[in-house]
């Protein structure tokens, strides 16, 4: 306060007093206004301070700590010691069996039987292809500890990890944090196998293995290979009796600093409670709501790397780099208005080993051979604001330092995604040159 006004207390105080020319007054006036007054101007401004340095550590970039990092990995090696990355769904580590009964009762129903889960490791249009034209029937056989059954099966993408992601947005809303764009490379490269039709099991026979033709697509399905993301949920209660607010309504519950990591942050789960403010002082967890007993809080424990982790997939995440954090805050206040803005804010995130920024054109429409390697990962959020109804397309052209790498188009939908953020006015598109 004292740099900012340029205003010297002490200074000001030593030259009134000077101007007393009578001694025993001077001595009156240091006792009685210089030593009560600067006590009062040095204990307010240390009180400035503290509140200065409370409210910016409440209000300070937090995107590191809060970035989301995600990977694959085989079933069979998951390592559940690993404090870093954890399933995404808890089951996922158990084996999926299908019993005859299954298989059975769903025929007799003439209903779809979910299968499993595989991993297609093609690019983004691949997907595309599978996915949106005519339903793909596959054949493929059953076979039990008798004999084999033929069998007809289709693929549809798996959901339930994109509502996680879905999900986690809401989370980051209701716990007061900015939302950044989880990359959704493997997520939605997720894919349910269902079974169509196959002959009748007549008799009590153990289902040892289903095989399936994908034809051309065989080399790029993987099976028992499950997600990994930073975010381990766990549960933890009320440690006291919440205090009751000023404004009679709401109460602070307190989640004791012993019960939980200091190197992670925590996100509360409990989206049906109305809180009012969380907040992490001193190591401890403050939830601010109106429910006046202790209580459960499902939460997420946001884990962090410790850099000697590996990996059988490369592990992706919506990290800014270190030489960039300093200024995110600034560079998405202010509008891009130039390529080389543009460059900067899609080379803040390190996946040049991917792509790479190469220009932009503005059409008046999307061109049809964008439509397959482009999705928008933040594409589940309705609530932005937008003017008009017809907007032009923003195409930006990226290079790819491996054509062949699956990854390519996904890391350039993430990265365009970004863009869309700053310009909601186009229909942002990315193309491979």
């Amino acid at each position: 306060m004292e740099n900012i006004q340029g205003f010297d207390m002490k200074a000001y105080i030593e030259k009134r007093m000077l101007e007393i020319t009578d001694l025993e007054e001077r001595k009156l006036f240091k006792k009685t206004v210089g030593d009560i007054l600067l006590s009062l101007y040095d204990y307010n401004k240390e009180s400035y301070k503290k509140l200065e340095k409370q409210i910016l550590e409440e209000c300070s970039l937090s995107q590191e700590k809060y970035a989301i990092y995600v990977t694959m990995t085989d079933r069979r090696h998951y390592d559940a010691t690993d404090n870093f990355m954890h399933p995404m769904r808890p089951d996922d580590i158990k084996e999926e069996k299908v019993s005859y009964q299954d298989i059975q009762s769903a025929l007799s129903k003439k209903e779809e039987l979910k299968l499993y889960t595989i991993f297609f490791q093609g690019s983004t249009s691949q997907i595309y292809k599978l996915l949106h034209q005519k339903e793909r029937v596959f054949q493929g056989r059953i076979r039990t500890e008798k004999r084999e059954y033929n069998a007809t099966f289709l693929v549809r993408q798996n959901r339930e990890y994109i509502n996680m992601i879905e999900a986690l947005y809401y989370i980051f809303g209701a716990n007061y944090r900015t939302w950044f764009t989880v990359c959704t490379a493997y997520i939605t490269k997720m894919l349910d196998v269902y079974l169509c039709d196959a002959e009748k099991i007549e008799g009590k026979e153990e289902v040892l293995e289903i095989w399936i033709d994908f034809k051309e697509y065989s080399e790029l399905v993987q099976y028992d290979v499950i997600p990994l993301w930073n975010l381990k949920p766990l549960t933890e209660k009320t440690s006291t009796y919440p205090n009751p607010c000023i404004d009679k309504i709401n109460y602070e519950h307190q989640i004791f600093s012993q019960k939980l990591d200091p190197k992670c942050e925590y996100l509360i789960r409990n989206t049906d409670v109305e809180t009012t403010n969380i907040r992490r002082l001193n190591g401890d967890l403050f939830i601010t709501c109106p429910i006046n007993q202790p209580c459960e809080w499902q939460m997420y424990q946001v884990c962090q790397c410790s850099g000697k982790e590996n990996y059988p997939y490369p592990v992706l995440s919506n990290q800014y780099k270190d030489s960039f954090s300093g200024s995110v805050t600034e560079m998405f206040r202010k509008s891009i208005k130039t390529k080389g803005e543009m460059a900067r804010l899609i080379e803040s995130f390190d996946y040049g080993a991917y792509v790479t920024f190469s220009g932009f054109s503005i059409c008046e429409s999307l061109p049809e051979e964008c439509i397959p390697g482009n999705y928008n990962m933040d594409g589940f959020i309705r609530d932005e604001i937008r003017t008009g109804g017809f907007r032009q397309a923003l195409i930006i052209d990226f290079s790819a330092k491996d054509p062949a790498c699956y990854l390519n188009e996904d890391i350039m939908s993430f990265l365009v995604t970004q863009v869309q953020r700053v310009f909601p006015e186009y229909h942002c598109a990315g193309r491979l040159i």
